[in-house]
C-alpha cells in the first residue's frame, strides 16, 4: 500500500510502528499524500506514474518523391561504426504510403534507411537495393516526443564499395567531379582516400558511386592530408586498362579542414597504366 512507500520520506517520526490513517491526523495525513504525489512516489490513482515513450516517424519517398515500401529504418548510437553492422535499433519495415513509426530509448541517434531486393534485413547492399545517401543525425529522442524524420532512398547501381562513407558523422572530407578522358563527367565510379601517401592497399575513405554527373563526396572523420583518387573497378589491384586517376600533379594531397569540405578536387579518369 502506498502508506508503506511513504512511510520513507515522512517528515515526522512513525506512530507506534504504523503509517496508517488513524494514528494521523487529517491534516498530517494530506500533506503526507501531497508529498508522495510531489516526489512521484504515487500517482493519483496510488499507482507509480508510467513513463510515456518517445521515438521517431517519418515517410521514405524516393528521389522521385514517390513512398518506398517495404524499406527498414535502422538507428545508430555510434557514428564511428559507419552505419555497418547490426543496428542498435530498426523500424518495421513500411507499408505502401512510405510511412514507418517506431519507439526508442531517449538518447541520441543517427539513422539510415535500407531496402534490399532480397528482402533481407542484413548484409552488404547489392546493385539493385535502395539506400539513403547520409546517415541523418544525430537527433535526441526525449520521452514522450516523437521526432519526425523523413528519409530520401536511391537505387544502388553497382555493389556497395568496401570501405562505407561515414556521412554526414564525418563533419568533413573532399568534393568534386570525376571526369573521363574527354573532360566530361564520369558515371560508375568512385573517388578514395588515402592517408598514406603511398596510396596502395585498402583506401581509408571512399564515395559513392558517381551518377550522371560525375560528382562526388568523401567524409573523414577528422582533418588533415589525404591522398585522393578515382576508379571503376571494384577492389583489388586496377588493370592496366581500368580508367584510373588521381588528383593534381605532384603527390596527389589534398588539405581538409576541421569541419569543412575541399571543394572543386576534380579528378580526371585514364588508363591505368598511363596514370602512375
Amino acid at each position: 500500500m502506498y502508506y508503506k512507500e511513504c512511510r520513507e520520506i515522512a517528515p515526522f517520526p512513525r506512530m507506534r510502528g504504523h503509517c496508517g490513517p488513524h494514528h494521523i491526523p487529517l491534516f498530517l495525513l494530506a500533506l503526507l499524500l501531497l508529498l508522495c504525489a510531489a516526489s512521484g512516489t504515487v500517482s493519483a490513482a496510488g499507482e507509480p506514474p508510467v513513463e510515456k515513450p518517445g521515438g521517431a516517424e517519418g515517410v521514405l519517398t524516393g528521389e522521385d518523391g514517390k513512398p518506398v515500401e517495404g524499406a527498414e529504418v535502422y538507428f545508430y548510437v555510434d557514428p564511428d561504426r559507419r552505419f555497418r553492422g547490426p543496428a542498435d535499433f530498426m523500424a518495421e519495415p513500411t507499408g505502401p504510403d512510405g510511412k514507418y513509426i517506431t519507439e526508442l530509448p531517449p538518447g541520441r541517434y543517427y539513422a539510415v534507411a535500407r531496402k534490399r531486393a532480397s528482402g533481407s534485413i542484413s548484409g552488404n547492399l547489392q546493385k539493385g537495393d535502395w539506400y539513403s545517401r547520409e546517415g541523418s543525425g544525430p537527433f535526441e529522442i526525449k520521452a514522450g516526443e516523437y521526432v519526425k524524420l523523413n528519409l530520401t532512398l536511391v537505387k544502388l547501381t553497382g555493389n556497395m564499395l568496401f570501405n562505407a562513407f561515414p556521412g554526414k558523422g564525418g563533419g568533413q572530407g573532399v568534393r568534386g567531379v570525376i571526369k573521363d578522358r574527354d573532360g566530361k563527367p564520369a558515371a560508375r565510379a568512385y573517388a578514395f582516400a588515402y592517408k598514406d601517401s603511398r596510396m596502395v592497399g585498402k583506401p581509408d575513405y571512399v564515395s559513392e558511386w558517381t551518377r550522371e554527373d560525375g560528382t562526388y563526396v568523401i567524409y573523414t572523420d577528422g582533418p588533415g592530408v589525404y591522398y585522393v583518387g578515382a576508379r571503376t573497378g571494384f577492389m583489388g589491384v586496377p588493370k592496366p586498362d581500368e580508367p584510373y586517376g588521381r588528383y593534381g600533379a605532384g603527390d596527389h594531397s589534398v588539405t581538409v579542414n576541421e569541419g569543412g569540405f575541399t571543394g572543386s578536387i576534380d579528378i580526371v579518369l585514364k588508363r591505368f597504366s598511363d596514370s602512375r
